[in-house]
């Protein structure tokens, strides 16, 4: 029986009761919780605010792209340098002259291969419109060039009497002025 006795004593010595301290188990698996969420919340707050930091962080990829735009327009630029005049150039084919008796419209032949051929004069009503179209074959390539000039004329103008006439590398379309409201 003292082996019984000693069991019980060995058992009554080993359980305490713990006042609220460090040790007992409920603190153990509160402090165990506290520390399983406070680290769970760092992770978070870790990963989250990487995640932030790359999106509002300014990226270097949008002056790249800004540098590979401008290459771009560089190179159109560079590649319709020579289409860049035309209106100007364009606008030297065709000369409207006016006089106290006629409008005088002189049209370069040499642009549409000195040939009157190639240009047409439409009237409608008050409107004279000029359409000239020009082809130029190489070896390797066919050229196509179209022109269009409008003119719009006050009602003191006869287009249906308008003339035409060739000189030289001129192509010579006179419109008479009516004189008779003065």
């Amino acid at each position: 029986m003292d082996e019984n006795l000693t069991k019980e004593e060995h058992t009554k010595q080993t359980t305490k009761e713990y006042p609220m301290c460090a040790n007992h188990p409920l603190m153990k698996t509160l402090f165990i919780g506290f520390l399983i969420f406070a680290g769970a919340y760092c992770a978070f707050y870790t990963v989250a605010d990487w995640y932030m930091k790359k999106i509002f962080a300014p990226q270097p990829l949008p002056p790249r792209m800004e540098k590979m735009f401008k290459n771009d327009m560089r190179e159109m630029d560079r590649m319709f340098k020579n289409e860049r005049f035309i209106p100007q150039k364009s606008a030297g084919v065709i000369h409207l002259e006016q006089s106290k008796d006629a409008y005088k419209v002189l049209i370069d032949l040499r642009a549409f291969d000195n040939n009157e051929n190639n240009v047409q004069v439409l009237t409608n009503g008050n409107l004279l419109t000029i359409n000239g179209r020009t082809i130029k074959k190489s070896k390797h390539n066919e050229q196509i060039s179209e022109f269009q000039q409008n003119y719009m004329f006050g009602n003191n103008v006869k287009l249906k009497e308008l003339t035409k006439s060739t000189n030289g590398n001129y192509y010579i379309i006179t419109i008479p002025i009516d004189n008779e409201e003065e």
